[in-house]
Order: structure tokens, then C-alpha cells, then sequence
């Protein structure tokens, strides 16, 4: 289906820009007119070529609106309210410019003979794999409301998650910011000018200050190549973790740090058992729910023992028995699993699981945020001391001298 950019006049005289889809010219007419909108220009776009009208700042619908649109289609269609309707009324409702074009977009596809998960999977950087996955399957058995019900939760429980996240990391990373900024001031601004001073009055240096006077010495020096070996570094690396094996490497790093791995862990093992949930129980099969869930974890391992599970189920073998050889698979989430596929209720089993690691991931986060604290003190009180050590000492012999 053709994609086409139009000029067209509202009933009012309004001048509307927008895209829309259709077979042909005459049809996007007619979906125009359907609108009340009198076309004035309708010219086909080439993906090739419409490069600069592509939303280079990522997804026009960020978590939140995207929640907001599961939930209200959810409720008009379960009110009995066609999808057409329910998406031309949620077009008028949103102010949002960029998520109402996408909304406008689903709206056309739909009036076009698409059904609605045809028209999101035009739009995969709003929709995802995951997403697009349930709402077929939704459609398919004639539950598309509660496919939709059930995907506004699990996005709801990411995003609630992602901003404890966040909430817990802000205050030790504005800390450090702000300490490395005073004490670049203080190495490039304030000890170059006391150096001069300390040198004319034979002042013997102590090691701290000597240190950072090498240090503040070599970066003013050599701080163009600083920058380029660090930006080389910095694409090297990135160029790295772009390719499949790189990016194996990182997430089997990630699962392997000291001190932290078991907190990793739960954290994609929350994730993992939340999306697997919403598959299940949105009655999607299970190679396709593996597959699904594989394209909505981030993390590599996990995302390579899915393929591999699914490879086993489709030659008959069973989740739990395949995930008991699974280092990265904790015992307690075969154990769950494994009932689950006794009494045949796996989506309940994985939604317990879910809700265990997420309460042991919240609790982890509430003892780093009141421990964080102290430990960042004691660290930056070193740092910081190390630094005032290397000023103040010759400041202090200087007196003497005199």
C-alpha cells in the first residue's frame, strides 16, 4: 500500500498537512473526503527519498501515551465501540501532535480494509514485536480488548519499574557530577596559579601535590589527544557492541560483575517472567510466546536460551526441562515453572514468579538507596580530601617558610 502526503482544506477553511495510506490516488481522496476534508494536494512519498520527514528523535509515543492508548481503545472496544470509531475519537482527544498523527495513521489503515495490527506494524517504532504479537493474537480469538487490557499492565509495570530505576541512580550520579566538576575547576583553574608560587618560594612539594600537578600538566599538554584517543576509543568500542558477538559479550558481562550479577539477574528474570505472563495469558502459543518474549528482552543470554527453548518445545521437550541446564535460569524459576506445567496454568506460575523477583529487585533497590549514602561519602570524602591535601599542604609549609 502506497504512502501519501497531502494538502487538504477542513469544512472551516483550515489548511491540514499530513500522510495518510491507501492502494491508489482516488482512494486517498475518498479517505479524505470521509473526514470532511476537501483534498488540495495528494503526493505519493518514496521511503528512499523521504529520508528528512522521518522523526529522527525516536518514537512519537513515549511509555505513557502508549499506555494511555492501550487502555482507552481497550474500553471503547469493550463498550462495544468499533475500532474505526474508537480510533477517529481518540484522534480528536489527543493534543499531542506526533501521536496524533499515528493515531490518525492506525485510523486510515483500518478504514483502508487493514486490520489493526496490519496498520501498527507500519509503525514498528511505536509498536513493537511484543506488542504487535498480542494484538494479533487478540484479534484472532475476538479479544482484542482484553489483549489490549492486558498489554497497558505489563507496559504500566516497565514503566513503573524503569522510573525506581532511575529514581535510585539520580542522586548518586549527581553527586559525582558535581564532584568531578569542582575538582576539574580546582585542578585547571586554582593549582596552576598556587604552582608559580610554590616553586619561587623553594617550597617542597608533598606527593599529592606533585601528582596533580603531573596530571593537570599532561592534560593541559596533551588534551587534544586525550580527546581524539578517547573518542577513537569510544567508537571502537561502539562499533563493537553493534555486532552480535559484542553484544553477547556485554549482557554475559552484565550477568558476571561482582557484587551485583544476582541484582542483574532479577531484574531481566522479572522482566522475562512479566512478559511471558502477559503472552500466556493473552493465549498466545508458546513457540510464538518464546519468540515474542525473546524480542522484548534486551539482554543476549537470555534472549539466546528463549531460541534455544523454543527450538526444544517444538521437538516436544518441556519449559522447565530445559531451563534446569540453564545456569543463568535460577532453580526457584524452574521449580514454579514446572507446577505451572503440571496444573496447566503457566501464566500464573510465571505471574508469581514476576511479582517474587520484583519485590526482591524493590527491596535490593531500597537497601542500595539508604546504603549509597554513606558509601558515597566516605568515597568523595577521600577523594575530595586528597585533593584539599594537595593544595593546602604547601600552602601550610609556605607559611612556615616564611
Amino acid at each position: 500500500m502506497a504512502q501519501f502526503s497531502y494538502k487538504a482544506r477542513s469544512n472551516d477553511g483550515q489548511l491540514t498537512r499530513g500522510k495518510l495510506r491507501a492502494p491508489t490516488v482516488e482512494r486517498a481522496t475518498a479517505l479524505l473526503r470521509t473526514h470532511g476534508l476537501t483534498p488540495v494536494d495528494i503526493t505519493p512519498l518514496d521511503a528512499g527519498k523521504n529520508v528528512l520527514t522521518r522523526n529522527v528523535f525516536g518514537s512519537p509515543m513515549n511509555r505513557k501515551d502508549l499506555i494511555l492508548f492501550s487502555r482507552q481503545l481497550a474500553s471503547m472496544i469493550q463498550a462495544g465501540v468499533p475500532v474505526l470509531e474508537a480510533l477517529r475519537a481518540m484522534e480528536h482527544q489527543i493534543d499531542k501532535k506526533t501521536f496524533q498523527e499515528t493515531v490518525r495513521d492506525l485510523a486510515y489503515g483500518v478504514e483502508s480494509g487493514e486490520a489493526l495490527s496490519q496498520a501498527m506494524s507500519k509503525h514498528s517504532n511505536v509498536f513493537n514485536p511484543f506488542y504487535l504479537g498480542v494484538v494479533r493474537t487478540g484479534e484472532a480469538s475476538g479479544r482484542l480488548s482484553h489483549a489490549l487490557e492486558v498489554l497497558a499492565n505489563q507496559i504500566d509495570q516497565d514503566y513503573a519499574f524503569i522510573q525506581k530505576v532511575r529514581a535510585a541512580l539520580i542522586y548518586p550520579v549527581f553527586v559525582v557530577v558535581v564532584v568531578i566538576i569542582l575538582s576539574l575547576i580546582m585542578l585547571i583553574f586554582v593549582l596552576p596559579q598556587l604552582t608559580g608560587l610554590f616553586s619561587e618560594a623553594g617550597v617542597v612539594l608533598p606527593w599529592p601535590t606533585r601528582l596533580l600537578i603531573a596530571v593537570t600538566g599532561f592534560f593541559q599538554r596533551f588534551w587534544l589527544l586525550v580527546i581524539l584517543v578517547a573518542a577513537a576509543l569510544g567508537v571502537i568500542a561502539r562499533s563493537y557492541f553493534k555486532t552480535p558477538e559484542g553484544q553477547y559479550t556485554f549482557s554475559s558481562y552484565l550477568l558476571r560483575l561482582p557484587g551485583i550479577r544476582t541484582l542483574i539477574q532479577k531484574i531481566y528474570l522479572a522482566r522475562l517472567s512479566s512478559v511471558l505472563e502477559t503472552l500466556f495469558e493473552s493465549d498466545v502459543p508458546v513457540i510464538q510466546s518464546l519468540t515474542l518474549a525473546r524480542d522484548a528482552i534486551g539482554n543476549r543470554v537470555y534472549q539466546r536460551i528463549l531460541v534455544d527453548t523454543a527450538k526444544a518445545v517444538r521437538d516436544g521437550a518441556s519449559l522447565s526441562s530445559v531451563w534446569q541446564h540453564e545456569a543463568s535460569i535460577p532453580p526457584l524459576l524452574t521449580t514454579m515453572v514446572a507446577v505451572g506445567e503440571r496444573s496447566g496454568n503457566v501464566s500464573r506460575a510465571f505471574g508469581e514468579a514476576a511479582r517474587f523477583f520484583r519485590r526482591d529487585v524493590d527491596a535490593a533497590f531500597s537497601s542500595i538507596t539508604v546504603l549509597i549514602e554513606p558509601i558515597l561519602i566516605v568515597v568523595l570524602g577521600v577523594g575530595v580530601g586528597i585533593v584539599v591535601a594537595a593544595v593546602l599542604l604547601p600552602i601550610y609549609n609556605l607559611v612556615l617558610v616564611l
